[in-house]
């Protein structure tokens, strides 16, 4: 399954359940037929979103569509004849979800609240010279459903040249981050922290073209399509190879 963000755009190639088995269905044709459900909206363009962190699926829905036949006989109202009246057929429609792993396994778990010292993904909203501001998605490895913001300043985000950060050159936005929380801010804000080696941008995309970039070492990220790079502070990953 593919994992969507809020605001990315949903695309469907092929027909997916909650069990997680792919079919063999082509949906492009009819794809505009489909419905919005849970997790998911159109745009002011008509283009399909998701409005959480989760999986698409597609499911059918059955409704109950009532017809109504010919009256033999108006003055016939007991409940016998009403049922004679009408009959009914199952009408399908269509429906595309973005689901969490809670909702896919029918689970009703409490998402905790964050707090100091947890590790949360935020998506970066706009950058200052000397802060970059968020919104909190996921908290504990479940996306919270009470909205939080966040603040990264440039004191937090690195250890090492802090005066040297330039925060243009750290996050982007739009970028996914993965932060730790330092400290509960006014309401529900949080002041967040990048400054160690498995923190930081963990999902950007190339400003030239929108496709989602690469990591090539802890403070720079790549285009696979065009190769543009760009300056990021990178979240640690497992092997860098440079090109």
């Amino acid at each position: 399954m593919v994992l969507v963000f809020p605001g990315d755009r949903i695309r469907l190639l092929s027909s997916s359940s909650p069990e997680g088995k792919d079919g063999e269905e082509d949906f492009e044709e009819d794809f505009e037929e489909i419905e919005c459900g849970s997790g998911a909206y159109k745009d002011e363009n008509g283009i399909k979103r998701a409005s959480k962190i989760g999986e698409i699926y597609v499911k059918d829905v059955f409704e109950d569509d009532v017809l109504a036949v010919d009256e033999e006989d108006e003055d016939e109202e007991n409940d016998e004849e009403e049922k004679k009246k009408k009959k009914t057929k199952k009408k399908r429609k269509r429906v595309v979800e973005v689901l969490n792993r809670e909702e896919i396994e029918d689970e009703n778990v409490r998402v905790r609240l964050p707090e100091v010292n947890d590790v949360v993904f935020a998506k970066c909203t706009k950058i200052r010279e000397k802060m970059a501001q968020f919104d909190v998605l996921v908290c504990d490895g479940k996306p919270l459903k009470t909205e939080f913001s966040g603040i990264v300043r440039q004191q937090d985000v690195r250890k090492t040249e802090i005066d040297k950060v330039i925060m243009e050159e750290s996050f982007v936005p739009g970028d996914v981050v993965r932060c730790k929380v330092l400290a509960m801010g006014e309401g529900r804000s949080l002041v967040l922290a990048t400054n160690e080696n498995p923190l930081g941008v963990v999902r950007a995309k190339c400003k030239r073209c929108k496709t989602t970039m690469v990591a090539m070492n802890w403070q720079e990220m790549m285009c696979p399509k065009t190769e543009h790079r760009e300056m990021r502070k990178v979240a640690k990953i497992d092997e860098i190879k440079d090109m």
